[in-house]
């Protein structure tokens, strides 16, 4: 006889009680999508059982009858809590290793999880209540759990039971291990996802990743490149630089081809910028991806994890992972590619069927519910380091049986460089996780297996371009100027690209090179933190493609790293060496125009007793090591960048404080989840900067009257402060004064009368009228 099951888990709102979801369909939904995700990361098989107990037991305390009222609006006590009462069934049933772990993610399925001794506080006249509850209804409990479960119902009378997980958590604090943290975001994770997604998708396995990704899309599209650029540039196929770009990607499919991926997990591609390199890992990660699969027998489903350390290149990125799909005439929904950072607009369309709106539709965009995701090193960190935060660590399993590449990975804090590989080796070497880096200039860190055989003969044949070192003679602003008028004076023909180190240097050489009569006809850009996201993508855009325009651009440095932009001449205000390469990376790229030029100066302050203005903004010491490696340099040849480029990261390593990591490593040790999110800090919080919207034009304006009404949905009102992240800029605080904002929502907004396309911010004690 089948059992006629009455217990419910949710009741929709103006859904009559009778028809809500039943309890055990809920579980065992939960425990099937927890337990196929874990699957498809190929993670081992051991897992399973602790998986299915802590989804079958997570919602166990809705069993008692003032859940069971709550949702019949009868009930509205604190006796209806069930995370609790829920935690110490899972703890019964686990085996002793995994007690604590499932007890604690049980626990604080709804919240943040925050192991802290108070978590294991307990009112015991309440828990015995619940539990006297839930025992009216054992027999539709047993038919659920399959076996009889009385006797956790006489241990929830002890109080030595109802003590235990504070005892064992005791014995623990100061002993955790990095796989005790990594496992406990797993189980936590998959349990989030197991619980929200079994409410949202009404899918017995829950999201899968699609397997229909293969390297030779990227090889399609590569060829068509190809083609277009041979056409736009005839003399590129005679070029050096040409076949060593087809060298390095043929080098990277085959190695991929052919390496043990139980022997190696962490790869490299160290090559010159300008060499395809975005092109070429995709092209790995594709071709990795289809050996996981086939060498499974199918059944591990890996992530693609693209990410970029800042938001104003990851446009340019996605960009090129949309090119390779619609070149193989692939639809590109979100549950196949997606982007995710702070202005990318809130939507989810599954497939053609399926579109996923407001909080459903934020979950699965954060839960990184697809195959391919482009996403920023702040938003993967905080995958990790922002441990126990529900709304954020529901897709840390998404990390594991995943190919996360880290692009420009010079940029991570080489103070985090211990903590993140100690993390990212339990990743590889228990949940089936690989790890490509990217870069120009790589740190001794996540060193890997290197993709390009004999990489370092792919530096010594490159000549595209020439340092030329003035720093031993520092400049004020003016002489600067002085010289770079002259040359692009007598260079007409000639692009140029100037960058300095703080945003005030830089408007100071934007307006003497813009109101110099010497170089009236020559089109000027400026390129800054203070210009807003949205104006520098157009910006990047138009000297992108008016490649027969002659553009003088100055800049911050915001412009170094994978920005696909080409110079004939290139002005560096004097940085460490990892710095300058980057920059240098936008001179002659494509090697076509002769041999470019890329100038070093050391500007100073002298407004500040003649300080470096490079001093404001980087690290004493690391400077102190790049002065030291070039000061007997007057010229730097490209193919001797790699051997400086090795000494410098040697310097770092010995120089570099350990300090962060160890702290942290300590705070994993206690598992203080709540201070771990605040000592990880990828980009460090200046207090003593604010953010500034710029209400530019009507579309700003229009979102800001919507969330200044507050009359509109939750999706609308996220996309609205979305869009405006394109519009937002940040000052020091202190500046404020000087600047007419208004507040709105408690965000400060400048009206475009107030600020300059072309510069930015304008500094003045006058309001618009």
């Amino acid at each position: 006889m089948s059992f006629s099951f009455k217990l419910k888990s949710h009741v929709k709102k103006d859904e009559a009680y009778e028809d809500g979801q039943l309890l055990v369909n809920h579980l065992k939904g939960v425990t099937n999508i927890a337990l196929n995700t874990s699957r498809m990361h190929g993670v081992s098989k051991t897992i399973n059982t602790i998986i299915e107990i802590i989804g079958m037991s997570h919602d166990f305390g809705k069993a008692s009858h003032y859940f069971q009222y709550y949702l019949q609006n009868r009930y509205r006590g604190d006796r209806k809590d069930h995370g609790e009462i829920s935690a110490y069934f899972a703890y019964y049933l686990l085996p002793e290793e995994w007690k604590l772990i499932g007890f604690m993610c049980v626990k604080k399925h709804h919240g943040n999880l925050n192991p802290k001794i108070d978590l294991f506080d307990y009112n015991e006249k309440k828990l015995q209540e619940i539990a006297a509850s839930i025992h009216e209804n054992i027999d539709e409990l047993n038919q659920i759990y399959g076996q009889d479960i009385s006797p956790f119902f006489e241990l929830m009378k002890t109080k030595q039971f109802l003590k235990d997980p504070r005892k064992k958590f005791r014995l623990k604090y100061g002993e955790f291990t990095i796989e005790d943290f990594v496992w406990t975001q797993y189980l936590y994770s998959l349990l989030l996802t197991g619980d929200k997604s079994q409410l949202i998708r009404k899918e017995e396995n829950g999201y899968e990743n699609s397997t229909d990704i293969y390297e030779t899309y990227v090889l399609n599209h590569k060829n068509k490149v190809r083609k277009k650029l041979v056409k736009e540039f005839p003399n590129i196929i005679n070029t050096d630089l040409f076949t060593i770009r087809e060298q390095i990607y043929n080098d990277i499919v085959e190695h991929v081809k052919r390496i043990d991926l139980q022997k190696h997990h962490v790869f490299s591609i160290n090559v010159p910028t300008g060499t395809g390199k975005t092109l070429s890992v995709y092209a790995a990660a594709f071709k990795l991806l289809e050996r996981l699969y086939n060498e499974s027998n199918k059944s591990i489903k890996p992530t693609i994890v693209y990410t970029i350390p800042f938001t104003s290149i990851i446009d340019q990125n996605y960009e090129v992972l949309e090119n390779i799909l619609k070149t193989n005439n692939k639809k590109q929904y979100d549950s196949y590619i997606l982007k995710h950072h702070s202005m990318t607009e809130l939507k989810y369309i599954g497939d053609e069927a399926s579109e996923y709106k407001n909080y459903d539709a934020r979950f699965c965009v954060e839960n990184w519910q697809s195959t391919i995701i482009t996403t920023t090193f702040v938003q993967l960190f905080n995958s990790i380091f922002q441990c126990g935060k529900n709304a954020i660590i529901n897709r840390f399993h998404k990390l594991t049986g995943s190919i996360i590449i880290l692009d420009e990975v010079q940029a991570i804090p080489p103070k985090y460089y211990e903590i993140i590989e100690r993390i990212f080796n339990v990743l590889c070497e228990q949940f089936n996780c690989y790890v490509i880096t990217v870069t120009a200039t790589k740190p001794l860190f996540l060193k890997g297996l290197e993709l390009v055989h004999n990489h370092d003969e792919v530096f010594k044949k490159m000549d595209r371009i020439i340092i030329e070192n003035y720093t031993s003679s520092p400049k004020t602003v003016n002489e600067f100027c002085e010289i770079v008028i002259q040359d692009i004076q007598k260079n007409q023909d000639k692009s140029f690209l100037i960058v300095l180190n703080t945003v005030q240097s830089s408007l100071d050489v934007f307006k003497q090179l813009n109101e110099s009569d010497r170089l009236k006809g020559r089109k000027k850009l400026y390129l800054s933190s203070e210009i807003y996201p949205k104006r520098r993508l157009e910006i990047i855009d138009k000297v992108k493609k008016e490649t027969n325009t002659q553009y003088v651009v100055v800049s911050t440095q915001l412009i170094e790293a994978g920005v696909d932009l080409d110079f004939d001449c290139v002005y560096r205000d004097f940085s460490t060496i990892d710095s300058i390469n980057q920059t240098a990376g936008r001179a002659n790229r494509n090697a076509i125009k002769g041999k470019g030029i890329v100038k070093l100066f050391s500007l100073i302050n002298v407004k500040d007793n003649d300080k470096r203005f490079a001093r404001y903004i980087y690290s004493h010491s690391l400077l102190d090591a790049t002065e030291q490696i070039i000061k007997e340099r007057k010229t730097i040849c490209e193919r001797d960048i790699l051997e400086i480029n090795n000494a410098y990261f040697k310097a770092v390593s010995e120089k570099k404080s350990q300090d962060s990591s160890k702290q942290l490593l300590q705070l994993i040790k206690d598992f203080d989840f709540e201070k771990i999110r605040k000592e990880f800090k990828l980009i460090d919080d200046n207090y003593n900067k604010v953010d500034i919207i710029i209400n530019q034009n009507k579309d700003t304006q229009k979102r800001l009257d919507l969330i200044e009404a507050g009359t509109v949905g939750y999706q609308e009102m996220i996309n609205a402060w979305r869009y405006l992240n394109q519009y937002k800029v940040s000052v020091k605080a202190i500046e404020l004064e000087n600047i007419n904002t208004q507040e709105i929502k408690g965000v400060h907004v400048l009206d475009s009368c107030n600020y300059d396309i072309n510069k930015g911010i304008t500094r003045t004690n006058t309001y618009c009228h």
